[in-house]
């Protein structure tokens, strides 16, 4: 396990240029060891930056991010390693799927950590009972998956480097309901089965409820709240001033607790 630590990160798009726009601004956050947070926000609140500064993608105009107490970019020459320690599945990873079987396309990240045959091949079986996919299709081309099955072999090409740090970027986006509870069904398992550090990007309140332990939510580029599950979604006015919304399962608690009824309201 690993922990992520943010202090002062300002990043910018465009930077020196007319179009130059402040995507996040003096960002301090500490993600938890072994826990699953859940990141979200409106559109352009700077979440997928801001994952993408996790494992080095992106480097931060001011600020450091560490690992562990150690700046990530202490050495830059060292920086490939920490894209093997934080794996980072983007949104709508299918479009990452290159090569001519499904079993390569798992095995790639292995490979270049200079792992033996036996031992990348091991990886990839245990990927890919990680995110469900049969043993049979490794063979066959990604590109005659279905849209669920693409993203399956997607995100085990990430697990299959066993990174202390999974991070997904919208992992569910565009899946049917099935489709989705099982991608964050086989997400959970991961995470409890090697106990790593699991980051979430969604906009989907009801699967941040549902399935992460901790919530951090963005706007304009900031952290504007940051706490337990229960805590970010109890309190609807600041959510709702940020312009996003709670879980229907929360507004009913609401509802009933406004009506006099003693019940839970951060359910």
């Amino acid at each position: 396990m690993a922990e992520i630590s943010l202090k002062g990160v300002s990043y910018f798009h465009g930077k020196g240029t007319p179009y130059e726009i402040k995507a996040l601004d003096s960002v301090d956050l500490d993600i938890e060891q072994g826990a699953i947070t859940g990141i979200i926000g409106h559109t352009g609140s700077g979440k997928s930056t801001l994952v993408e500064l996790f494992n080095g993608i992106l480097k931060p105009a001011e600020g450091t991010v560490s690992i562990d107490g150690e700046d990530i970019w202490a050495k830059p020459k060292e920086i490939r390693g920490v894209r093997f320690r934080v794996g980072l599945v983007m949104q709508y990873p299918e479009s990452q799927l290159f090569e001519e079987t499904i079993r390569q396309d798992i095995a790639f990240g292995p490979k270049n950590m200079g792992l033996s045959e036996e031992e990348i091949n091991e990886r990839v079986l245990e990927a890919a009972r990680f995110v469900g996919l049969d043993s049979d299709i490794l063979d066959k081309s990604p590109f005659d998956l279905s849209g669920g099955q693409k993203r399956r072999a997607a995100i085990a090409g990430i697990i299959a480097m066993r990174p202390e740090v999974l991070i997904l970027d919208e992992p569910a986006a565009g899946l049917d309901p099935a489709g989705r509870e099982s991608i964050f069904a086989n997400i959970v398992d991961y995470k409890e089965k090697t106990g790593s550090t699991v980051v979430i990007v969604s906009h989907s309140m009801e699967d941040m409820a549902r399935y992460c332990d901790r919530v951090v939510v963005m706007s304009g580029g900031k952290i504007i709240m940051n706490g337990s599950r229960d805590e970010v979604f109890s309190d609807a006015d600041r959510l709702g001033g940020a312009g996003l919304d709670i879980p229907q399962i929360t507004k009913l608690m609401l509802l009933l607790k406004g009506k006099g009824i003693d019940v839970n309201a951060g359910i």
